[in-house]
């Protein structure tokens, strides 16, 4: 018998658009999972408390998307303003996060999910990381060019145990970089995964979970060819195969 295909939910954004407030997505995600056989089902802000345990049931897996709203500052005990922000997501994400504890749903964060999942486990963002004067520019680059907005920015050393090196067979790889924010404290259930050379993390998972993991660049791009982005869609991918089983 083929198994069934993984469903993977994918948390949405609101934006204006016009007149209109819309729930989106970067299809870049979308076109990510399904390159590795799964299928993405949409979550949006609109799911809540039994309904969105309902829907979750049915998942194998979730997908935290990055976005270019940030979590809202009172989530971790900060007071300066944010002109991004999505508090419906932030809800919706922290929901999210509550089950996959309970549950042992794998989750996958990506740049906001990242610093969303570190925050709804108690943990803390830098707002303006290149005000902390490190030596690694982790903004986006100027440029509508693509091939050069998500080309490979700075080096990572990967920590000893971690999930990643073991999956490359590395201890160094080069990623791209797209943020302003960054982890500040990470919080305490979080082991650190990866690190930049000016000592921000970049990626980190959740012990004791079979999948709870999060990075700080995008491997959605070129999430096929690029081999840091193949170890890390083929493995969640797989843990939601697990999780489906």
């Amino acid at each position: 018998m083929k198994p069934k295909q993984a469903l993977i939910g994918v948390i949405t954004c609101h934006k204006p658009q016009g007149l209109y407030q819309v729930q989106s997505v970067n299809e870049f995600y979308l076109n990510a999972l399904e390159s590795y056989g799964a299928a993405p089902v949409l979550l949006t802000h609109q799911l809540k408390g039994s309904s969105l345990h309902r829907v979750l049931d049915g998942l194998d897996g979730v997908l935290f998307t990055g976005s270019h709203s940030n979590v809202h500052p009172e989530l971790y005990g900060a007071s300066h303003l944010e002109p991004r922000l999505d508090r419906g997501r932030d809800s919706l994400a922290f929901a999210i996060v509550e089950y996959s504890k309970q549950h042992g749903l794998p989750i996958l964060g990506i740049c906001r999910g990242f610093q969303e999942m570190n925050v709804a486990l108690g943990g803390s963002l830098h707002h303006k990381v290149y005000q902390l004067g490190g030596s690694v520019e982790h903004r986006e680059p100027n440029t509508e060019d693509f091939s050069k907005k998500y080309a490979e920015q700075h080096p990572l050393q990967l920590s000893q145990d971690s999930w990643l090196g073991e999956w490359l067979d590395s201890k160094v790889i080069q990623v791209n970089s797209l943020h302003n924010q960054g982890i500040n404290q990470l919080a305490e259930s979080l082991f650190v995964e990866a690190q930049a050379e000016d000592g921000l993390v970049e990626a980190f998972r959740l012990a004791e979970h079979p999948f709870f993991y999060a990075v700080q660049w995008h491997p959605e791009w070129q999430a096929s060819e690029n081999k840091v982005s193949q170890a890390i869609f083929s493995q969640f991918v797989a843990a939601a195969n697990r999780h489906a089983a």
